[in-house]
Formats: structure tokens, C-alpha cells, sequence
């Protein structure tokens, strides 16, 4: 048994760490930097994953079991791995050292070294797999690439997603700020703490947090949340969000409640304070963002994430067209994919 590994994010290096464990042989491919998204998770700090777990944190929520079942056990890998994590008060695990690197050095100490090569086609002969041609031969295949969120170079694995023939929406940026035809350029680098609601001819979904008003836009954790919701409306014609920056209070004077910028803002443009409209005229690019909606189809896996036209190719993590959203789901999603398939191919080796 050998298993070609395409990609080394989360998924991938996590699962090349199990395989390691149950000494089933790999070899792992990797384009460009290993683990980008580990390193840049959490603004540098890791947000490695999350302790509290609700189905509805999962839009495409229909693998939401991937998590359920596997959470625990991922934890206790962590602490195998010598991972060791502290929590914040919602639920949102950190690597102690409040480093995305010393997660990834650990992620890649005692595995193979990725090969640096793009794998534009996958041939299967005599049931088995070769990559690009010449890399081969494996029985079993892990699709484990990511999306092109926060790309800024051209997506390298279009060429290997188109020749899987499978139902794949194009990626859309989620887990972003979003941008407006209001003229809010006087209030940027502003932020503050607001409730923040999403409209689409009816109330979306909601968030309090912080809003960071920008040249030509908004964001914030809250506003990003928002953003997932808003990649999953299908007429966005008429969205919007509407920002209580009073949080459902109320003052007699708001000079030391605002700031002085954005004070002087909503008194010169007659804002109402709790229902500061922001037009959407869309979401920035992909580059600026931390995930992305559409992959493949869940409904081309098998539930142990084989495909269904050849149960021996695996797909996992932000491949798939699952939203989660901020605070450590995406990332503890694509670990629990790992396990999910390390699962499934340990109970092959072992038949």
C-alpha cells in the first residue's frame, strides 16, 4: 500500500503525521510553501481549532458529522503530536506559544519531505495511480489542496480539479470584508463594537464584534462571519448590512462612546445609530481571503470522503464546498478530514 498525498496544508500534513504513525508508506506533493494557511491562521497565532462544536457553525453542514465524531480524538492527537493548546473564552484553541510556525514545525518533523511539484493529472492503470505521468505507482490517492483563498498567484491544481470530471462549483471568498459604493474613506482605520446584521430582503444572520470601517469597505471577525452567510445567497441583488453601533443601547451624549472620526461621520451624514445601512457592492478578492465557497460537490463522497466513482480517491478539507465559519472550524474541519481518511486507509492496510 502506498498513498500519494496532493497537498500540504492542514489535511496533508496531518494525515502524512497518522500514516507515519501506522507506517503505511507515502509520498506527499506540494506546490509552492507548505502549510501557508497553518502560518497565517489566527493573524500568526494559530486558531488550530475550536472546543465548542455546533452543527449550524457549518453551512454545508451535511459533514458536519466529520467534526462530531472526530474532535475528540483530534484533541488527543494534539497532545500525541506534543501540541499542546490553551482556550479563550469562546472556545478558540491556540498552540501555547501563540505561533503558527512552531505548529507547523511540528507538523513536518517527523514526516516526509514534500515533494515541490504542481500535479496537473492523475492516470489510473491496472488499478493503480500515477501522477503526472511518471510518479508511481499508488493504491490510494488524497486530493488535499485547499482552495485559491489568499492566492496571490494563479490557483496551481485547476488543471488536476478539472480532469477529476466532478460536479466543482467555482470558488468564491468567504471569511473577507466586504465592499461599498459608500463614501466612508473619512472614517477608515475607525473600528468598533457593534452589532452587525446581514439582510437579503429579510434578516440573514447577526454578529456583534468589532467593525473595522476601511477606504472602500468594512471588516472584522463579525464582518467576515457575515461574509460566509452572504457567498450562500444566491440573488445578492439586494443585500446588505445594517450596523447598530450602539448595540441595542442607548446614551444621552456619544462623545465618549464613538470615536471622534466616526462620531462627527454619522452627525454629518444624519446616520441613524442603529441602523447604519452599508450597501454591498461585493466582497474584496480571493487573495484577501481567509476561506472560500464552492469545490467539490459533497455529494460526489462516500462518508468515509472516497469518492463515489472510485472509492479509492480521497478529497478532504477546503476542497470541498463546506463553510464554516471564523474561530478555528476551517481548519479543525480539515483535521478531522485527515483522521476521517487515515480511518479509512488504516482499516485497508490492515485487512
Amino acid at each position: 500500500m502506498k498513498v500519494a498525498i496532493i497537498g500540504a496544508g492542514a489535511l496533508g500534513l496531518m494525515l502524512a503525521n497518522l500514516l507515519e504513525k501506522s507506517k503505511i508508506e507515502y509520498d506527499i506533493f506540494n506546490k509552492g510553501k507548505v502549510g501557508r494557511k497553518i502560518l497565517a491562521s489566527g493573524n500568526g497565532k494559530c486558531n488550530i481549532s475550536n472546543n465548542n462544536f455546533k452543527e449550524e457553525y457549518y453551512l454545508n453542514n451535511k459533514l458536519s458529522y466529520i467534526v462530531k465524531n472526530n474532535q475528540k480524538e483530534l484533541f488527543n492527537i494534539f497532545n500525541e503530536l506534543h501540541i499542546y493548546t490553551k482556550e479563550d473564552l469562546e472556545g478558540r484553541m491556540y498552540p501555547i506559544s501563540e505561533s503558527s510556525q512552531s505548529v507547523l514545525n511540528i507538523l513536518i518533523k517527523n514526516i516526509k519531505s514534500a515533494i515541490d511539484l504542481e500535479i496537473k493529472n492523475i492516470k489510473k492503470i491496472n488499478n493503480l495511480y500515477y501522477l503526472n505521468d511518471n510518479y508511481g505507482p499508488y493504491t490510494n490517492i488524497v486530493i488535499a489542496i485547499g482552495s485559491s483563498a489568499n492566492y496571490k498567484i494563479p490557483y496551481p491544481s485547476l488543471e488536476l480539479l478539472n480532469s477529476l470530471n466532478l460536479d466543482f462549483q467555482s470558488f468564491y471568498p468567504t471569511l473577507v470584508g466586504f465592499k461599498t459604493s459608500l463614501k466612508i474613506k473619512s472614517i477608515s482605520g475607525v473600528r468598533a463594537k457593534a452589532l452587525v446584521k446581514l439582510y437579503s430582503n429579510k434578516l440573514i444572520k447577526e454578529y456583534r464584534g468589532e467593525v473595522i470601517f476601511k477606504d472602500d469597505g468594512i471588516s472584522g471577525i463579525c464582518v467576515m462571519n457575515l461574509s460566509t452567510y452572504y457567498a450562500n445567497i444566491k440573488d445578492k441583488s439586494n443585500a446588505y448590512i445594517s450596523i447598530d453601533l450602539l448595540e441595542n443601547k442607548d446614551y444621552y451624549d456619544l462623545e465618549s462612546v464613538l470615536n471622534p472620526k466616526l462620531l462627527k461621520y454619522v452627525l454629518d451624514n444624519k446616520i441613524d445609530i442603529h441602523n447604519f445601512i452599508i450597501p454591498i457592492k461585493g466582497v474584496y478578492d480571493l487573495e484577501f481571503a481567509q476561506t472560500a465557497h464552492g469545490g467539490i460537490n459533497i455529494n460526489e463522497l462516500n462518508n468515509n470522503l472516497s469518492l463515489k466513482k472510485d472509492n479509492n480517491i480521497y478529497a478532504g478539507g477546503e476542497i470541498l464546498n463546506v463553510d464554516a465559519i471564523s474561530g478555528g472550524y476551517n481548519l479543525m474541519f480539515a483535521f478531522s478530514c485527515a483522521i476521517e481518511i487515515w480511518k479509512s486507509l488504516n482499516e485497508i492496510h490492515n485487512r
